[in-house]
This record gives structure tokens, sequence and C-alpha cells, in this order.
């Protein structure tokens, strides 16, 4: 291990399981109780629901080495012939043929019902994942024929168990929460997996040489929280060693993106086609291009597609991958709300990243990512943001906050009655319990808490203490912070001189746990952030 230029240069990169503790916890629990039982775990693709599960496994397997592994198998999205063959070749690869009543006697979706209820009455915990694909086409019959074995097994004493794992959610509440589904109130307990939380997030960055704040927030904006894609980053080699963070994100980019091998060069086209249906989709890209849209301005971009409700409510309900603002200056149920794509790392491919996958088809790589990279700088602006609020409402629900939140002001900002033309803050959260009140701006860079910004800054806050949304905090009490990935010591002793209340990625990773000084062959990297340059 060394240092270099000052920034964090890691040798570990070894890839382990990460967060979803309390996950991890729960599902041994249903595992471990003795008693048979049915389980669902839910969330969208590479949130980790197989590496939970692998997880629970390996634990369960070190507790109890006598016991019948696990069976786990991933179903096709075929049909039922497909399916069987599928099925059939898993129970043999596993060496489960006896405990399954026979690999031969598995001829069509019948016989795989039935497989898996003879493996659970043999006490083994049996895995389907991709379950969803139970609701289409030809294979809609296969849940009525599990739902025979899973009465049968559960009127008894059983120590095996039966988990489905799923990530269309509207698919899966037709399979299990529809009370004309087969499978409608038989499960025992039921789980969601979100995407990392920030805590998690610092951790894999400071264990994998992304500890300084530019690197972190560019790997923020281009996965979210989601697994898979940080695996991806953990096992490419060599860049370490890149000192400036535009050549670092380029090579980052190359590696992951565009180059003809890159592991996620299809992954956001995989992603839309396995989950989106067309009219879902030209939302989507629409709400990408655009950024935020109102239901008048999508019928508009799109006057082909008559009704977009239900697929909005797709979008936002179910599969959780746009959000809908409403106005700061209006009410609940206003018409003037907007959407906007949500999911970082959809956000990040349908605005940046997809057209860079396609020009780097006929164009040098080189030459793509050099382009990529001010349109990152910009998008990261606005992911910035959405990192603070995230990092200060975890911080405060594990008690550790230097400003504990009772809540925060959401919707976007509109033009109040008899107010000013226009005013935008970008953070404002209070404790109702102190009396006071969080105003925050957030900057990418940190010479953006410039004197003209500043100023700009406080009249917004003394516009929106006028408005009648904001009069309720006049006589609190008021706090001023600016937020950026990292401030060096010159600057912020300049801005708390002034009364500005500085907090940077450093501050949260900390309040999350994180370690003021890296152990095990690393070292503390230097407040200076890659991207000023």
């Amino acid at each position: 291990m060394f240092c270099k230029n000052n920034y964090l240069i890691s040798m570990q990169k070894q890839w382990n399981f990460y967060g979803r503790e309390e996950e991890l916890g729960s599902l041994l629990a249903h595992m471990r109780r003795g008693s048979w039982f049915f389980g669902a775990i839910r969330g969208r693709r590479r949130i980790g629901k197989t590496a939970l599960i692998q997880q629970a496994i390996k634990m369960l397997s070190e507790d109890r080495a006598d016991d019948i592994p696990p069976f786990l198998v991933q179903l096709p999205d075929s049909n039922p012939s497909d399916f069987t063959t599928v099925f059939r070749n898993a129970i043999r690869e596993a060496g489960l043929e006896n405990h399954a009543g026979g690999a031969g006697s598995i001829q069509d979706l019948a016989g795989i019902a039935s497989a898996v209820g003879t493996l659970c009455s043999s006490g083994v915990t049996v895995v389907l994942d991709e379950f969803q694909i139970c609701h289409r086409g030809p294979l809609r019959g296969f849940p009525s024929l599990l739902q025979a074995q899973v009465d049968r097994i559960q009127n008894q004493n059983h120590a095996g168990g039966l988990i489905v794992l799923g990530s269309v959610q509207t698919e899966m509440e037709a399979l299990l929460e529809n009370r004309k589904a087969p499978l409608f109130g038989r499960t025992t307990f039921n789980m969601t997996l979100a995407p990392w939380n920030l805590s998690t997030v610092f951790k894999v960055c400071e264990r994998h040489g992304a500890i300084d704040p530019a690197r972190c927030l560019t790997l923020w904006t281009l996965f979210g929280g989601v697994p898979k894609y940080w695996r991806h980053f953990a096992e490419i080699e060599g860049l370490d060693g890149i000192p400036e963070w535009s050549q670092w994100t380029k090579e980052l980019c190359e590696r992951l993106f565009l180059r003809s091998d890159a592991p996620l060069r299809e992954e956001g086209e995989s992603l839309l086609r396995g989950e989106l249906h067309l009219n879902t989709l030209a939302i989507l890209r629409t709400l990408a291009e655009r950024r935020k849209c109102t239901h008048a301005q999508l019928r508009e971009a799109l006057p082909e597609h008559t009704t977009l409700g239900p697929y909005l409510k797709n979008l936002t309900k179910d599969l959780r991958l746009v959000e809908k603002e409403l106005p700061v200056f209006a009410g609940e149920h206003s018409r003037g709300a907007r959407y906007v794509v949500s999911d970082l790392f959809l956000s990040a491919w349908l605005s940046v990243i997809q057209s860079a996958c396609q020009s780097a088809r006929i164009l040098p790589v080189s030459e793509v990512s050099e382009r990529l990279i001010p349109k990152l700088r910009t998008l990261e602006g606005h992911a910035f943001e959405r990192m603070i609020r995230d990092a200060s409402e975890e911080a405060s629900r594990t008690g550790e906050a230097d400003f504990p939140i009772t809540d925060r002001l959401r919707g976007f900002w509109n033009r109040p009655r008899n107010g000013p033309q226009t005013m935008e803050i970008d953070f404002i959260a209070w404790n109702d319990d102190d009396r006071r009140v969080r105003f925050g701006s957030c900057k990418r860079n940190p010479k953006g808490h410039d004197p003209k910004s500043l100023h700009v800054f406080r009249n917004n806050v003394e516009s929106f203490l006028s408005t009648r949304k904001g009069k309720r905090f006049r006589e609190w009490e008021h706090e001023f912070a600016l937020f950026s990935p990292s401030f060096s010591k010159e600057k912020r002793q300049a801005l708390e001189a002034a009364s500005w209340v500085c907090r940077d990625l450093g501050d949260f990773r900390r309040m999350l746990g994180g370690k003021k000084t890296v152990r095990k062959g690393t070292v503390e990297v230097s407040p200076k952030i890659c991207g000023e340059e």
C-alpha cells in the first residue's frame, strides 16, 4: 500500500458482502426457525436479492454443515418445456435428484411443482429466482400447481422452506397479493430490498480506493446504491494510481461502459427492455431528455400516447424509477406536479452514457470519453443535492447527525402567490422540538460558494420566510449551511469565520460510521478534491 500525490491508494480489492445487516438478520431468523416457511423477496434488478440469499446460505452452512444444502434456480422467461429443462438440469447439478423424487419425473410444470414440494418435504430450502415470469403467458398455470404443494406442506411441520425472488413489483404483487391469485395469503414473510444506504456506499468507497469525495460522488451519480454496479467498479484494476479526477473518470467510463468488452455496455438497454412496456419506456426517455416534465408537457411531447396515467403510476409507485414532485407553494393534489427520473443509474444512462456508448461504436473511445466529462459534471451537480438530502436524513435516523431532522421541505420551486419571480433553495430541513431550521446551498465545486452566490442564497431565504409557507419559521433559530463534496481547510475556516456552517462528504462519512483514519494498509486522503481542475 502507498500514497501517491496525496490520494488514497488501497491494495484491498476483495469483494465482500456489504450492507443488508437488518435484512440478513431477518432472513436468517426465518430460515432458522425450524418449521416450514414461504417468503418473498423483491427489488429491482441488480439490487442484491440473490447475493442476500447466498450470504444467508453460506452462514447457515457454517452453522449446520450436516444439513441438506438449499436449492437455488433462476427461472427462464421462456416456454414450459424450456422451463422444465432448466429446472431438471439444476436439480441434477445440485445433486438433489433423490430429494426431488428423481429428475426423470420432472417432465412438465406439474412435475416441477411436485419436485418443489418433495424437496421442501425433505427439509430443503428452495429458492426460485425471477419468479415474476410465472405471471406471463404460458407459465401462468404454474402458481396454481405450486399452490397445491404449498397448502399441503403448510399443514405439516417440515423444516424446509420456499423463497421466491422477483424484480418486477407489479407482477410479484399480482402473483402474491391479488385476492384472486392462487398464492394469495400464503407467504409467511415479505421483504423488499432498496438500494444501499449511504453508510454502505461510503464503506465500499473506503475499501475500494474511492474515498476521495469527488470520486465517491461520481460513482454515486453513476450507480446510486445498486450493489452489482459497484462490484464491477471494484473489479477494475489500476484506477487507484490515476491522480486527476478527469482522467480517472475517463478510464472508469471506458472500462465500464464504452469499450467493446465493458461489462455495463448493454446494461441500460437490457434493464429497460426487460422491465418496461414500450409506452413506459417512451415516457422515461422523454423525462431523461428534458430532466423534468409535468403531465401536460408529457402529453405534448408524446401526442400518440393518449393515456399516460397508468404508465406514470407504474414508473412512480411500482418500479420506483420516477419521482412525482409537487410544487412547494401549492396543495397536495396540485395539477402542477412534475415528474423526474429518480433512479440514478437510469438517469446517468439516459442522460449521458447511452449516447456515448452509441458514439463509441464509430468513434475512438478516448474521444468519446473526453466529451462525456462535461455532461457528467452537470449531472453530478443534481445528484449531489440528492446525496446531501439522503445523507442528512440517514444521519438523523442513526442519531449521529449534527442537525437532527424531524421533517424537510419537499417538491420543486414554483412561484409563490404575490411572491418574487424566482426563488430556489437547495435544502430546507427543520427540528420542531428545538425550533431550528437549516437552509442549505449545494455546490459540486466549493469555489461556487462565492460572495455573489452567498448573497443570492441569503436573499432567497429572506424571500421564503416572507411567504405563507415560510412564515412559521420566522421566529425560529436559522442556520445557513453550505455543502460541497470537500472543503479545503482554508476555505472552511474562511466561511465559518463569516458564520456559515460547512458540511462535506467527509463530515457525513464520519456521522454515518466511517473511520476518521483508514486502517489495514491504507492512509487517509487529503482534503483536496480531484474534481477541482
